[in-house]
């Protein structure tokens, strides 16, 4: 067994490497957890191809999804599987051709009737949140109204929330983050992020129409974002223009087993990961509200894909068909990956530590350093590993760093010594599993002259 040695520079050595760690640093994707939610309190919102998304899945899982906030996007089924309305009729109509309301009932109406969604009088006690920039000129506001129109159907007026007073552009408006207000992105310059700083919170607006009364947001976020697989959800994620990775903000209470509840948050058109890197998950605005509320945020994420037979360069959601023709049915492909991810995350906490590292192997990579592998941990709420060393088999054995990768290169080694290694996964919370298997390299070269001083050895950055 690892035992820690009690050296003070080797204790102050671990305390930096503690201090230094972000509180949202996110580990190798691995298995999406399970925690104490409740699956009928969930929700849904969305900014563009996101807000599509958020409002046919609110739709279609009425019976679960509370509520929606809907950013620039219309009513459900407004493509009607074509691209070439997607983008005329339900993004910037004339204004003698708005997005049919009356159409969009209708089919609303024919799926519930064959239980392809779930019935329409789920609905009715829901709470939506729409808003719509009076500047937007990817989405006009008119088609917002229509979203607006076609809700007035089926959820009492007096649960239906609509701001389009604000000057802004089409983007997830926040209230200290992003590009001016008016900013018009087009989404041909790099830093184009379609998310504005409008000095309106708009993430938290929504969740307090939802699931409101919230406690105030969190100055200093207490948890963490975690990647997971996809490719548990749905098979061949790229080929169905989904990233391998997907993200969610876990706050501390949820991670420790507390009663849960989750929102999924849509991000829009040119937000995907590979375009705009961590900035929609890390400040679209949801996580502060989220870590006083308990409130887990699922963050599923798209790929673009330039070529057929899915056409996507844009790194949409599906609301016309591109992938599947039965996109906005429970059964719709990304429709049905994304209610899987709810079930995961609603089938139960376990509290235990990760799984044990594994497979570890290690060699001298110089005469003061070596390069260690090991096999990804499996486990609750997995955050990193801790890499431990010793110049005995048996110990005592001092921690050299701290890592969310599977690998790792460990400096300040001296030469033509012994060394032996161990891994521990380690839990969000800072619980450490049990020790990886232990692997042994000596370095080249002559052995150091006794009494002089050696680097410290640390994890190579």
């Amino acid at each position: 067994m690892i035992v820690d040695s009690t050296s003070r520079w080797r204790s102050l050595f671990a305390a930096s490497m503690l201090a230094t760690a972000s509180t949202v640093a996110v580990a190798q994707p691995g298995a999406l957890d399970a925690f104490n939610v409740d699956l009928a309190k969930s929700s849904v919102s969305g900014i563009s191809s996101g807000g599509y998304m958020a409002n046919q899945f609110h739709v279609a899982y009425s019976s679960i999804v509370v509520g929606a906030g809907i950013l620039a996007a219309g009513p459900f089924y407004c493509a009607k599987g074509n691209v070439a309305t997607a983008l005329t009729d339900c993004t910037t109509p004339s204004v003698a051709n708005p997005p049919d309301v009356g159409y969009s009932v209708r089919v609303t109406q024919d799926y519930a009737s064959r239980a392809e969604i779930d019935a329409t009088t789920h609905l009715n006690d829901s709470k939506v949140w729409l808003f719509s920039g009076s500047l937007d000129m990817t989405v006009y506001p008119i088609v917002v109204d229509r979203l607006h129109d076609y809700y007035r159907h089926f959820v009492k007026p007096e649960n239906i929330v609509y701001n389009k007073s604000l000057a802004a552009a089409h983007s997830m408006v926040t209230e200290n983050y992003g590009h001016p207000c008016a900013y018009q992105g087009d989404g041909n310059r790099p830093e184009d992020i379609f998310i504005n700083d409008c000095d309106y919170d708009a993430a938290g607006k929504l969740l307090a129409h939802i699931l409101g009364p919230l406690k105030a947001p969190a100055a200093k976020l207490s948890g963490s974002i975690v990647a997971f697989d996809q490719a548990e959800f749905i098979a061949d994620p790229v080929g169905r223009s989904m990233n391998p990775a997907g993200y969610a903000y876990v706050p501390a209470d949820c991670d420790d087993g507390a009663a849960c509840r989750v929102h999924v948050a849509f991000h829009g058109c040119r937000q995907q990961l590979a375009r705009i890197g961590d900035r929609f998950y890390v400040n679209a605005g949801y996580n502060r509200w989220a870590d006083t509320n308990r409130i887990i945020v699922l963050y599923p994420q798209t790929i673009n894909s330039d070529l057929p037979p899915v056409y996507n360069p844009r790194g949409c959601w599906d609301w016309w068909g591109y992938d599947d023709p039965d996109y906005a049915k429970q059964s719709g492909r990304q429709m049905r990956t994304v209610r899987l991810m709810l079930d995961r995350l609603a089938s139960g906490y376990s509290g235990a530590m990760p799984r044990p590292a594994s497979n570890l192997i290690v060699e001298a990579t110089s005469d003061r350093t070596a390069a260690l592998r090991w096999t990804m941990s499996h486990g609750p709420r997995l955050a990193g590993y801790n890499v431990y060393y010793s110049t005995e088999a048996e110990g005592p054995f001092a921690r050299a760093g701290t890592t969310t990768d599977t690998g790792a290169t460990v400096a300040g080694l001296a030469s033509g010594t012994t060394y032996y290694f161990a891994v521990r996964a380690v839990g969000r919370r800072n619980v450490e599993s049990g020790d990886s298997n232990t692997a042994s390299v000596t370095t080249p070269g002559l052995p150091p002259v006794l009494g002089v001083l050696t680097p410290v050895v640390a994890l190579l950055p």
